[in-house]
């Protein structure tokens, strides 16, 4: 099991996909962590994460007064949503965070750290392999469309695009490459490592308006 970031003081965070893989890990980490954690889902009964500092928001991404009530008063936002389907159009990520920034324009709320996926950018798509810019297209798609919206915001952004997550605990060992490329020979990071980056983030401001990517240290 990842052990939590430790962190300088606690502050008061929201989770968009709170009931994925990285969600989830967020919202464990964060709430070990002592921050205080509002998850906004669509579906509570998927968060299984039970702790004291935790507390769930039901509400969809398409109703932008819940979305914004829940932003407010926020020290940061963390976004861990992913598209529904890789056979469809689907604008889960983009449309949805479209929604997460104007909330925060309009409550003042700046940090916001978001998990997007290696190969996202239509400059990057040569760093995958050909079979896989087939198949995950139409996500790759929403995704080039959310980084586009993050990095036009007025925001302090930070996008994380991790290799190919696996559920596995965190080594500790991660490599950040700014560039993209991958001069490591590893396509691997746990989600539990994902999520203790991006917590790491919520204050420092190494990476603010940058897109590390990151996988394990060979």
């Amino acid at each position: 099991m990842a052990s939590s970031p430790s962190v300088s003081k606690p502050l008061n965070v929201i989770i968009f996909g709170a009931t994925g893989g990285t969600g989830l890990e967020l919202c464990r980490q964060a709430s070990e962590a002592g921050h205080t954690v509002t998850a906004y889902v669509r579906s509570p009964e998927k968060l299984t994460i039970k702790h004291p500092n935790v507390s769930c928001v039901k509400g969809t991404l398409e109703d932008a007064a819940a979305v914004e009530e829940a932003v407010k008063d926020k020290d940061a936002v963390l976004v861990a949503l992913g598209s529904n389907t890789v056979l469809t159009r689907d604008t889960v990520c983009s449309a949805g965070t479209r929604v997460i920034l104007n909330a925060m324009k309009n409550t003042g709320v700046r940090r916001i750290v978001v998990c997007s996926s290696f190969g996202v950018g239509p400059e990057n798509r040569k760093l995958l392999p050909w079979i896989m810019r087939v198949v995950i297209y139409n996500p790759l798609i929403d995704k080039d469309e959310q980084e586009a919206d993050i990095q036009k915001s007025d925001t302090d952004w930070i996008i994380v695009r991790p290799v190919g997550l696996v559920d596995q605990p965190a080594r500790g060992n991660i490599h950040v490459e700014p560039s993209g490329s991958l001069p490591v020979p590893c396509h691997k990071i746990s989600r539990a490592d994902v999520a203790a980056f991006m917590l790491g983030q919520l204050e420092d401001r190494t990476y603010v308006h940058k897109t590390p990517t990151l996988c394990w240290s060979a």
